[in-house]
């Protein structure tokens, strides 16, 4: 094989004439191969003579009953006809991934932000693209960040990368931080919440694991530290089940709390006010797959809609 491949090389045959004759060795009729490529036969026996002539040997014995291929042909066939058959798989596969027939899209999100945005999306785009195979990264932000540096994900969801300049940073939304509380809390009811009011109930929290308390803290570090809290998690998923279980109130982005009616309900935190961008990510100057564009329109689409219900509570 190797030795082909040198030798191919160095006499370039074109793919249309080696495609010709495979198709004519492996049919064993010009009549026949000329039909199935689209061609008339002496347009087929001009480019098997221009491939016999590169090649300085004959490839068939044609009498005007019978085409054959010559021991050379049969061993020629043997090698390249496999290499064409495997180029036009890959041409048509390439070229559904191109009008969505095919291929996949690989996604990274933070796992804060993972249900709210992204099932919703992939059914749309299930709906117009059936058969574009959606996979998901969901990971914290910095492993987030990193699948799209080192080209796992063609794109993600992340509240961090602005700075980098390896990384497009497109912002979707501003999401605020609220206080997460069980819906029959004392503070429930309440329009807002100031930050040193929590020192007076039991809370929970994400660990330093989170890139959530780190924005927390540095916008709280004018403030007096709150009391220890009942438990410490890694993921705010996990602190919305602490809630719902009545261990404690949690300060929680706002697209984490559960669709309404739910057991949980946020409530709005003041003085400071704290939030957090999330934004498309993707490699500066890495043009998106015909997959990746299609679902980055639904994901803006569905950040605006986003946006207009936030602005409306």
């Amino acid at each position: 094989m190797h030795a082909l491949h040198e030798w191919t090389a160095m006499l370039k045959p074109s793919l249309a004439d080696l495609r010709a004759f495979a198709t004519v060795g492996e049919l064993k009729s010009f009549a026949a191969a000329a039909k199935a490529l689209h061609l008339s036969q002496p347009a087929l026996s001009r480019r098997i003579s221009h491939l016999e002539d590169q090649l300085g040997v004959r490839l068939f014995d044609r009498t005007t009953r019978s085409v054959e291929l010559t021991l050379l042909g049969k061993r020629f066939l043997a090698q390249v006809g496999g290499l064409v058959d495997d180029l036009d798989r890959t041409v048509l596969s390439l070229r559904d991934a191109a009008q969505l027939e095919a291929g996949d899209v690989t996604i990274g999100c933070v796992f804060s932000a993972v249900h709210h945005f992204l099932p919703p999306v992939i059914r749309a785009f299930r709906e117009q693209h059936p058969r574009v195979l959606v996979r998901i990264i969901e990971e914290g932000a910095d492993e987030v960040l990193a699948s799209v540096k080192q080209g796992e994900a063609d794109f993600a969801l992340n509240y961090i990368g602005m700075q980098d300049p390896d990384v497009e940073f497109t912002p979707l939304l501003k999401e605020p931080y609220v206080l997460a509380v069980p819906v029959g809390h004392a503070l429930a009811k309440r329009r807002s919440v100031r930050w040193e009011e929590l020192a007076d109930y039991p809370h929970a929290r994400v660990s330093h694991a989170s890139r959530n308390r780190l924005f927390i803290d540095q916008a709280l570090a004018e403030l007096p530290p709150l009391p220890r809290p009942v438990c410490e998690v890694r993921h705010v998923s996990t602190l919305i089940g602490m809630v719902e279980n009545g261990l404690g109130v949690a300060v929680v982005p706002q697209l984490t709390l559960p669709r309404a009616p739910a057991s949980v309900v946020g409530v709005r935190l003041e003085k400071p006010d704290i939030s957090r961008t999330i934004a498309l990510i993707r490699r500066s100057n890495r043009s998106l797959s015909p997959a990746a564009v299609a679902f980055v329109k639904l994901l803006t689409q569905a950040s605006k809609a986003t946006v207009k219900t936030m602005r409306g509570k």
